[in-house]
C-alpha cells in the first residue's frame, strides 16, 4: 500500500507492507545468515563472491534465490555489490542488542554514590528487560526503563549502574526532542500539575510524553525537559556536570531544580537551578517544552 501526501513543500511519497509478508520473510536460516553476514561491516557493500563465501550458504541457487527475496526490504543492490537497508540496520542491531534472543537478570548493585534526595543508599538492579535505580531509604528518587539485554555483556559489573543511567538520559533525550523509543515515532508532550503529596522530585508538575502512532508512553520529572535545554546544559557544564554523560544523581553537587507553578490551566511552570551565586530559570509550557531561558 503507498500513501502519497503533500507537505506543502513537496510531496512525500510512503509505501507500507504488511508485518505479515515482511517479517515472514525472515523465517529461514539461509536468509538469516546473509544478513549476518552484511551484519559483519554494516556500513561497506560486499560483493556477490565474497558475501555468498561469508553467508556460508553452500549452493550458488539457493544463496542466489534467498538473496532475492531479502533485496528492496532489507538488502539492497549497490554499485559495489550488497548493503543492508535501514531495516536490515535495525534487525542485525536487534540481534546485537539480544532483543529477541537474550534473557537476563541482575542483582541489586551499590551505586558509588548516593540518593541525591535523602542521602541513601542508590541500587540498580535488571529483569524482565527493564532497568532499575533506585534508592533503599526514600521513595523520591526512582526510575524504571528498557534496557537492551544483550548490551549487559558490554560492561563490567561495576560499571552497569552508571550505564544504564546513561541509557535513560539518551532515550530521555530522544523523548523530550519529539521521537518515540518504540517505533521511531512522534511524542507529544504535556505539562500534569500534580497534588502536593504526588510531587516527583518536589516539582508541582510532571511532564507525560505519548506517541502519536504505537501510543508509547514515558513520564519523566518536570525538570527533566529543562535538563537538556542547550542553555541549562551550559550552565549545568560550566559548573561540573555534563547532561547526559554525568550520573543523575550527581545533580545534587550543582543543585537540584526547584519550581513554581505559574498556572494551573493551562499549566505553565518555572524550573529553576542555582549554584555559587548563579542561577538558570526556565519557563515550561502546557506542551513541556522550554518556552524561555534567563540566566
Amino acid at each position: 500500500m503507498s500513501n502519497e501526501y503533500d507537505t506543502g513543500s513537496g510531496a512525500v511519497s510512503v509505501e507500507r507492507r504488511s508485518p505479515e509478508a515482511v517479517f515472514g520473510l525472515l523465517g529461514d536460516e539461509s536468509r538469516l545468515r546473509i544478513l549476518q553476514a552484511l551484519g559483519e561491516t554494516p556500513d561497506e557493500s560486499i560483493p556477490f563472491a565474497e558475501l555468498h563465501r561469508r553467508s556460508e550458504v553452500d549452493d550458488s541457487g539457493r544463496f542466489n534465490y534467498h538473496l532475492g527475496k531479502l533485496r528492496g526490504t532489507f538488502v539492497r543492490r549497490t554499485e559495489d555489490g550488497y548493503e543492508l537497508t535501514y531495516a536490515g540496520r535495525q534487525v542485525i542491531g536487534a540481534m546485537y542488542a539480544g532483543i529477541y534472543t537474550t534473557n537476563a537478570t541482575v542483582e541489586a548493585i551499590p551505586a558509588e554514590e548516593s540518593c541525591p534526595v535523602c542521602g541513601g543508599d542508590l541500587v540498580a538492579e535488571y529483569a524482565e528487560e527493564t532497568a532499575s535505580i533506585y534508592c533503599t531509604a526514600c521513595e523520591d528518587f526512582r526510575n524504571d526503563f528498557g534496557f537492551p539485554p544483550g548490551s549487559l555483556d558490554q560492561f563490567d559489573y561495576e560499571e552497569l549502574p552508571f550505564a544504564f543511567d546513561r541509557w535513560m538520559s539518551h532515550v530521555i533525550g530522544g523523548v523530550i526532542d519529539g521521537f518515540c523509543y518504540t517505533c521511531a515515532g512522534r511524542m507529544d508532550g504535556q505539562l500534569v500539575v500534580d497534588d502536593a503529596d504526588e510531587r516527583m522530585g518536589g516539582l508541582p508538575a510532571h511532564a507525560e510524553f505519548e506517541c502519536d502512532r504505537c501510543s508509547s508512553t514515558a513520564t519523566t520529572s518536570g525538570g527533566a525537559p529543562v535538563l537538556y535545554h542547550p542553555a541549562v546544559a551550559g550552565f549545568l557544564h560550566d559548573h561540573g556536570f555534563e547532561s547526559g554523560r554525568s550520573p543523575t544523581w550527581e545533580l545534587s553537587a550543582v543543585g537540584l531544580p526547584t519550581g513554581e507553578l505559574l498556572s494551573e490551566s493551562p499549566p505553565r511552570m518555572t524550573v529553576k537551578l542555582e549554584h555559587d551565586g548563579e542561577r538558570v530559570v526556565a519557563t515550561l509550557g502546557a506542551d513541556a517544552r522550554v518556552s524561555s531561558v534567563e540566566r
